[in-house]
């Protein structure tokens, strides 16, 4: 009988703000663990889960029971494997240095708080995860992530906030730290702006890369594609998008705050998977049980919860290749780019539906004012084909937006 320990631990320091102040600072460690057990004869596994640090011999004793179940598995376990991996640069080192950094953050957005209230919360977040197996599997790794999450809620509004500002990032320099303080006004001052009067009509929009893969993200993993409710079902090898488009899955990636150097069943990420080249469709996502059903490779994207067995998920997806700045996309034209956006939906063609809560429009280059409660629609795959324009590189706001925004052709419909 095969056993295997899965551990995570999570350390926070919290530093609450309510009414542009400094409310709590709070601590937590929490400690989730498993262990799942693996019948080799009868190709059969269980799992026993906990909240707290139960002892391994009563969780294995729990899961033994559970074998009974028959829940079936048919893939080799790794084995042999060694490798600790560890990710803290973060400067600010405790609770203390965390309150004194907010309370230097909340007194430099003292300009924005005559007009603003703000709120949310500073934190600094460690996780470590060892994954273990008695067949000489043997994995750890750590990582340390600090998060501002500011909430401004325009004084005398009746909504629950108007806009916010935030950042994450592995460390925070000087340069990042005056970076997302000057974001901060131009935000809370594109927030007091004029609504621009835009008509329901097709636009030139420059959109947060992130908004227009999300369907993307599961058109790829190998259930959807294997099973054909994928979109892109069939099209592996062959050209989806504009021949200057490639996309990779970061796995080890500072500016998404991304750290995974191996997955839950013990393959190692030691490289990015390539998703799109030049145009064309390259990989689709695997865990090992999926590999072993549709007679393909894993592609170390088989994660699970503390309390589940594995499902296959994905790191971000980051565009290679993108020379031109944004603000040069911009220059020519009215251009609207969406902020806040939250709601929506994909359909199984690829239609979608995006309400937008604040967006800035721009014109010839310059900020002109916000735009009114709009909804954009189309399809994903016309974004990246024939309403497509151009891939532009974040130079406007840095440390708070997507790394890449897609310009392209799309309705705008005022709500």
């Amino acid at each position: 009988m095969i056993k295997e320990y899965y551990n995570l631990n999570t350390q926070e320091s919290r530093v609450q703000i309510e009414d542009s102040q400094i409310e709590a600072v709070k601590n937590k460690n929490i400690t989730k663990k498993s262990v799942r057990v693996f019948d080799e004869e009868k190709k059969t596994c269980a799992l026993a889960a906990s909240v707290g640090n139960v002892p391994d011999g009563e969780l294995e004793q729990k899961a033994i029971n559970l074998l009974s179940l028959d829940i079936p598995y048919d893939y080799e376990l790794e084995q042999n494997t060694k490798g600790h991996f560890n990710k803290e640069i973060l400067r600010i080192k405790n609770s203390q240095e965390l309150e004194k950094f907010t309370a230097k953050m909340l007194e430099d957005l003292k300009n924005i708080s005559h007009k603003f209230v703000v709120s949310g919360a500073v934190s600094s977040v460690t996780t470590q995860k060892t994954l273990k197996n008695s067949l000489n599997l043997d994995l750890s790794a750590r990582k340390t992530v600090l998060n501002l999450d500011c909430m401004l809620k325009q004084k005398g509004s009746g909504n629950i906030f108007d806009t916010g500002v935030n950042f994450a990032g592995f460390d925070i320099t000087d340069e990042d730290y005056q970076d997302f303080l000057k974001n901060a006004d131009f935000i809370a001052s594109a927030c007091l702006s004029e609504i621009v009067p835009l008509e329901t009509k097709k636009y030139r929009v420059l959109v947060k890369s992130g908004l227009l893969l999300r369907k993307f993200y599961s058109d790829v993993k190998a259930i959807a594609y294997e099973e054909k409710s994928s979109l892109l079902a069939g099209k592996l090898n062959t050209s989806i998008f504009k021949e200057n488009i490639n996309i990779n899955e970061c796995n080890d990636y500072e500016t998404f705050t991304t750290y995974i150097p191996f997955d839950d069943e013990g393959i190692i990420r030691n490289k990015e998977l390539i998703i799109v080249e030049n145009g064309i469709l390259k990989n689709i996502q695997y865990d090992k049980l999926r590999a072993k059903k549709y007679g393909k490779t894993t592609t170390g994207n088989g994660f699970r919860e503390y309390n589940t067995n594995t499902y296959i998920s994905s790191g971000p997806f980051r565009f290679l290749g993108v020379d031109q700045k944004i603000s040069d996309l911009i220059s020519n034209d009215l251009v609207v780019i969406p902020y806040i956006s939250s709601g929506g939906d994909y359909l199984p063609n690829g239609n979608f539906s995006g309400p937008i809560q604040m967006a800035f429009v721009f014109k010839n280059g310059k900020f002109i004012g916000k735009a009114p409660q709009i909804t954009l629609t189309g399809n994903y795959l016309e974004c990246f084909n024939t309403d497509f324009i151009s891939l532009g590189c974040n130079d406007l706001w840095k440390t708070i937006e997507d790394e890449t925004f897609v310009y392209c052709d799309m309705m705008v419909n005022v709500n």
